[in-house]
């Protein structure tokens, strides 16, 4: 089936975000929320961290915010009033010629052809000429309003193989608290030693000139980046190196497999995971902190368990410190008091982490399969070969 198709500008109204000024910055429960980048975006709507008394682009409830920069065709839908930072863009469907829900999912259909589009090497971006000249499939409303609720069940589809993952991360969290009990209160008594005296190497990345964009290579050694670093996951979907001259350079920074790595900035801002056995020896960036435990004392499974605990992360609040991107410096970081029950304590909590590792290998699978079957979905929907 044969559809016309149609520069989005003309059933679409796109407005750019623009960047108040940093003087009209307020704490969020004080002004219009601001949104500035996929940093402040949730799973379906908004988190921002910041707000303005002074907003330069507003959206309003039911537009769909779409990032424009860096991770370019990131969506959220307006639940609410906010202003349109700088990397944001608000899409508003002219409701009798575009359903909302269908724009959503042929935004997230075409994400490839923005990011081939963009311009821009170290933060890639799309202007707003890139978004009006797109052209959109348009069926008749009906028929754009099936499609979508096609394509929103076959989301959900995957959105709940995906949420396994996070009930199994939550699932070993509780046995965690069961085991151990409260980092926080501590009820069963345990030692408590810093972060820094239980290592036997605990040092961030090289900052400044010694490591920068222009090192990286196509190949060599891996760089460790905020990106690569998740609460318990090692991510290696964004791979940067530098050569093996340059690594040896740095050679006090190199990393192995097993060892620690805790990223300090981002989100959430104390997350950590342990390098896996596919990167053979890494260099850690600034702001990843390189963590070698004292295996005498404790175990790196335990440790990284404990440092992903949402109230060890509630208990750094107050070493935190930035205005627009809260950190926690490595010498704060330091200080961090472990938990630190006995080591065959610990190691009974390793049978239910590799437990869960089974079960997340399983659920990983079923996650590729629906992936593909949706993108695959969403592919025929806009080509019209969906039998509705």
């Amino acid at each position: 089936m044969s559809w016309p198709l149609v520069n989005l500008s003309t059933v679409c109204q796109i407005d750019m975000g623009s960047a108040p000024k940093g003087s009209t910055y307020v704490e969020l429960d004080s002004g219009v929320p601001l949104i500035a980048g996929a940093a402040d975006y949730g799973d379906v709507f908004p988190r921002p961290k910041k707000a303005t008394l002074e907003p330069t682009k507003l959206c309003k409830k039911g537009d769909i915010i779409i990032c424009v920069r860096a991770t370019i065709g990131d969506l959220n839908w307006a639940d609410k009033e906010y202003c349109l930072g700088r990397g944001v863009a608000g899409l508003r469907a002219h409701d009798e010629k575009l359903d909302s829900k269908y724009l959503w999912y042929f935004i997230a259909s075409i994400e490839d052809e923005l990011y081939r589009n963009s311009t821009g090497s170290t933060f890639p971006q799309i202007n707003k000429k890139v978004i009006e000249s797109l052209e959109i499939p348009l069926p008749p409303l009906e028929t754009q309003k099936q499609i979508a609720a096609v394509l929103e069940k076959a989301d959900q589809l995957r959105k709940d193989c995906q949420q396994m993952e996070q009930e199994l991360n939550s699932l070993a969290q509780s046995v965690f608290i069961e085991m151990f009990g409260d980092p926080v209160t501590n009820p069963k008594g345990w030692i408590k030693q810093s972060l820094k005296s239980i290592s036997s190497k605990f040092h961030d990345g090289p900052f400044g000139s010694n490591l920068k964009t222009s090192h990286y290579t196509d190949s060599g050694v891996q760089v460790i980046r905020l990106k690569n670093i998740g609460s318990g996951e090692f991510k290696e979907a964004d791979k940067a190196f530098v050569s093996e001259a340059h690594a040896e350079t740095l050679h006090k920074f190199k990393c192995y497999p097993g060892e620690i790595v805790i990223a300090t900035l981002g989100e959430p801002n104390l997350r950590a995971c342990i390098i896996p056995d596919s990167v053979p020896v890494a260099i850690n960036k600034a702001d990843c902190v390189h963590c070698v435990v004292d295996s005498s004392v404790i175990n790196s499974h335990y440790l990284v368990e404990y440092l992903n605990l949402p109230s060890v992360l509630h208990t750094i609040q107050n070493k935190l410190h930035g205005q627009t991107r809260t950190r926690i410096s490595s010498g704060q970081l330091a200080t961090v008091d472990v938990v630190i029950p006995p080591l065959e304590q610990q190691a009974k909590y390793l049978e239910v982490l590799a437990l869960r590792a089974k079960l997340k290998m399983d659920n990983n699978r079923s996650v590729h399969e629906c992936r593909e079957f949706f993108n695959g979905l969403m592919q025929k929907a806009f080509k019209g070969e969906l039998n509705l």
